[in-house]
């Protein structure tokens, strides 16, 4: 077994494990050894862990593999580390290895077969991609696939998942409220690759990005608008350096929150409804610590009248994970609820009455996390409030 270890060799980040200075600052931020409490659960005890069978060039066992899919990929261990060691780059080629052993979770092998046979994580037929699309069918039916400057990018979730449905109707309705000419990809709209990359799978992504990166450049695409944070970190940050910064030369990538400020800063929509409520935000860790986006969100609630912002102690890149990144909520779905519950018992000291985020996964985590608490919080993500403050 001459090879193993070879992606973070050839990136240079098998002596990672033996610059870990043992310190434990990333044991008071991860979500996975806040959990357990477990050393071996946490960052610096994998490290320890993995700077063995590196240097001994063994394979990763069966069982530590488990651990190190307990994991939410938030890069709060990154942003803390006191050695700079890029931890997210690292887990996400020590689960490369993993693949390689074969011996990825059930669930990730699922998603696998899904991806590979109907090209969303959902294993539904591709022509169902725009039934988020019926509430707001009159806004959409003549723009599937037409050329256009600015494209909607729904996701698998969106797409699929009834309960996250509004997220697109409101994006939509955003749109037509401020003239915006735009397009959706229907059923040419394939997973982004997100699942893959948190993963591992780098080289089963790519055709879905080269696939997706085509598509939009055939219909003229110059900005594409996302709800999910992971969809535009795979644009963003991942298909770059999986295809090549030339490849996606030419296409602007904009989460929605930066979309509507740049929609209000250019006066084609107002905020005239008052909100009166007081509204804690969350911040996504794909969207925060993994891409350093945190004042669009925060610039456009604090445009609307009457609502009032407020910080949970934990904000910005300290932010505490929601539990639902990095595959948790399929590896482990009872840990991810426990992560989630945390993060509601935050936001309740607050004393907001609205919780709100921009994310798919994260909105479906928050939620687990206050029926868990039975919180009376409740949850609303951007695009809901925004579309209430417009009067949509």
């Amino acid at each position: 077994m001459t090879n193993l270890f070879e992606s973070l060799k050839l990136e240079g980040l098998d002596i990672e494990p033996t610059v870990c200075a043992r310190c434990g600052f990333c044991t008071f931020v991860c979500p996975a050894y806040l959990d357990t409490l477990w050393d071996s659960q946490s960052p610096r005890g994998k490290l320890y862990q993995l700077k063995s069978l590196i240097k001994e060039n063994k394979p990763i066992p069966s069982d530590f593999a488990s651990r190190i899919f307990y994991c939410t990929l938030c890069g709060a261990c990154q942003e803390i580390c006191q050695t700079n060691i890029p931890l997210l780059r690292f887990w996400q080629l020590t689960r490369q290895e993993i693949g390689k052993l074969e011996q990825w979770p059930e669930i990730v092998n699922y998603i696998d077969d899904s991806l590979q046979q109907t090209q969303n994580i959902m294993e539904m037929d591709q022509a169902d991609r725009t039934l988020w699309t019926d509430m707001v069918d009159d806004l959409v039916e003549d723009r599937i696939g037409i050329q256009a400057e600015v494209a909607y990018f729904a996701g698998c979730n969106i797409s699929f998942k009834g309960t996250l449905a509004h997220m697109g109707e409101n994006t939509i309705k955003v749109m037509n409220a401020a003239g915006i000419d735009f397009t959706v990809l229907g059923d040419e709209e394939f997973c982004c690759g997100n699942p893959y990359f948190v993963a591992g799978g780098f080289d089963k992504g790519k055709e879905l990005a080269m696939h997706n990166i085509k598509a939009l450049k055939t219909l003229g695409v110059k900005t594409v608008v996302f709800n999910c944070p992971g969809c535009h970190r795979a644009f963003a940050e991942e298909y770059p350096h999986l295809l090549g910064k030339e490849v996606v030369e030419g296409l602007e990538f904009l989460p929605f929150s930066e979309f509507v400020l740049r929609l209000l800063r250019d006066g084609k929509i107002k905020f005239r409804k008052e909100y009166p409520h007081e509204v804690v935000w969350h911040d996504p860790c794909e969207l925060g610590r993994h891409q350093n986006i945190y004042n669009p969100a925060r610039e456009v609630l604090k445009a609307i009248p009457g609502l009032k912002l407020k910080e949970m102690k934990h904000n910005r890149n300290k932010a505490r994970c929601c539990g639902g990144g990095g595959l948790l909520k399929g590896t482990y779905p009872v840990a991810s609820v426990r992560v989630s519950a945390r993060r509601i018992e935050e936001a309740e000291k607050t004393g907001a009455t609205i919780l709100s985020s921009e994310c798919p996964s994260c909105t479906m985590s928050l939620n687990d996390g206050i029926e868990n608490r039975q919180s009376k919080i409740q949850f609303k993500d951007l695009s809901q409030i925004v579309a209430e403050a417009l009067d949509l």
